[in-house]
């Protein structure tokens, strides 16, 4: 069994995320510097956090409120807030390699794990002596931050395939058994040999004996999610821009090892797609991405070093989504994710808009046409988004004709625009109707018709006043959620 470490962030992408967000330029991206402050504050709440993660996030909040409001502050607030840091800084780093029986010298350990004995010196100081200037405190938290920088973040930070290679080798064989021996089935099945399915899930087996619920989420989720996964390597195996659906040999390949997780791990499929649509959107702000607005924008930008940002990536994990969507259809049984709700798939789209959950609502809505009805509100929005991000990168953007497919942006363009036509013909607010009220009168009832103008009402619909998605703020963003209201307080 796999050892495994408890940590406060879901997953590997949003421990880089937040490494991009803390070392943003303060200048500049002060909104993104800061996001990673409050994570980290979240991150906090959840539980233990390395001792690392939280003090370059309190080294750089001190900075920044140094550099923004540092002029209303008292020289000797700002070294006070600068020699805790530093003091909790070096203890911090210290204490975790403080082993045996005996006590050993702070600057020992510094200097066993390669801490500069200036930071031993200074935190000395601050704690026994007179505070050190706030030029030379000021320095020596720049110089803490890069030293975390390059001692830990960098050591943590891995691309995906280099996460995939921590993975337990064990497992990835196992898995690409299973693939072989089901492409195997399925090549003398349809040639009319007489086999049985023995091997392949007998591979399914050996799997779900060596594994647990966090070997799913850490290994097996990533595994299946990378590309040769159930994602084809070939590009041409992937689902297209015109129908976003996955073939059926893709599908049938991988059903019975879904099947098998998802018997054996009845969080399996929840989690599984939770990791999928995380896939469809890099913001953890749960707002409108406007990047992922308009899918030829990215045919266009040929990016080929992360092979999950793929356009035909994207278009092949919504076409797994969808067919997921349209599997309620059928029983429960013929289910492959038999333990997951419709509401968890809808759940997670709301949370993340963008043109490929776009379509995965649209699924969901041909599916139940009850709740169709209650987040059309919300693909409209979506819908309008798009257009008005084509409209004006069309204006700025300089794209060369042959990067685009002519017909189906026309195409796109054309439903949407349709769609917009729609709306605005519908009767508007302002006009009021007529309504009935009904007295009841002891001999008879009397039926009135009642102008709604002729009413002395205080309320008035307001001239401004714009629809929007229930839960959006009136921008159409969705409020990041898990972050604590204390930290808004604070402020």
């Amino acid at each position: 069994m796999l050892q495994t470490r408890i940590v406060p962030w879901v997953n590997h992408e949003e421990f880089e995320t937040v490494y991009k967000w803390l070392f943003a330029n303060r200048k500049t991206q002060q909104d993104q510097v800061q996001l990673g402050i409050d994570r980290v504050q979240t991150w906090n709440n959840r539980g233990e956090i390395p001792s690392s993660v939280d003090m370059t996030a309190a080294f750089i909040e001190i900075i920044i409120r140094d550099e923004q409001h540092g002029q209303h502050m008292s020289h000797k607030e700002l070294r006070l807030m600068y020699a805790m840091a530093i003091i909790r800084f070096v203890n911090g780093l210290v204490d975790r390699e403080q082993k045996g029986k005996f006590a050993k010298s702070i600057n020992t350990l510094a200097r066993r794990m390669g801490l500069p004995s200036w930071f031993v010196d200074l935190r000395h100081a601050s704690t026994h002596e007179r505070l050190p200037s706030l030029t030379v405190l000021r320095d020596g938290a720049l110089q803490a931050v890069a030293w975390l920088h390059d001692n830990y973040w960098i050591h943590n930070i891995k691309s995906i395939e280099q996460h995939a290679m921590r993975q337990n080798p064990e497992i990835k064989l196992k898995l690409n058994q299973y693939k072989e021996c089901r492409k195997t089935y399925i090549k003398d099945k349809y040639s009319g040999k007489n086999i049985e399915p023995d091997a392949y899930v007998a591979c399914i087996q050996d799997l779900i004996e060596i594994i647990d619920d966090d070997v799913i989420r850490e290994d097996i989720i990533p595994l299946l999610l990378g590309v040769g996964g159930i994602v084809p390597t070939g590009k041409k195996k992937r689902a297209s821009a015109e129908d976003m659906n996955i073939s059926k040999g893709l599908i049938e390949l991988w059903t019975p090892l879904l099947q098998g997780f998802d018997v054996g791990f009845p969080n399996f499929g929840e989690d599984l797609i939770t990791a999928m649509i995380g896939k469809l959107n890099t913001s953890y702000d749960f707002e409108i991405n406007q990047t992922l607005l308009n899918p030829y924008v990215a045919f266009a930008t040929k990016n080929a070093e992360d092979p999950t940002k793929a356009p035909s990536y994207l278009l092949t994990i919504t076409g797994w989504l969808k067919h997921f969507t349209q599997e309620f259809e059928t029983s429960y049984k013929k289910r492959t994710l038999s333990h997951i709700s419709i509401d968890d798939i809808l759940e997670s789209c709301l949370r993340n808009p963008n043109y490929y959950t776009r379509s995965v609502l649209q699924s969901i809505s041909n599916v139940d046409a009850e709740l169709g009805k209650s987040i059309k509100p919300f693909v409209r929005y979506i819908d309008q988004m798009i257009l008005k991000y084509i409209g004006e990168k069309t204006k700025t953007q300089n794209i060369p004709p042959h990067k685009l497919d002519h017909q189906v942006l026309e195409e796109e363009l054309k439903s949407l625009e349709t769609q917009l036509v729609n709306i605005k013909s519908k009767p508007s607010n302002h006009v009021r109707k007529k309504a009935k009220t009904v007295i009841n009168d002891t001999s008879k009832d009397d039926e009135m018709d009642i102008e709604y103008d002729q009413i002395g009402s205080a309320w008035s619909l307001y001239d401004d006043w714009k629809p929007c998605p229930i839960g959006t703020l009136p921008n159409g963003s969705v409020p990041c959620l898990d972050i604590n209201l204390l930290l808004l307080q604070s402020e």
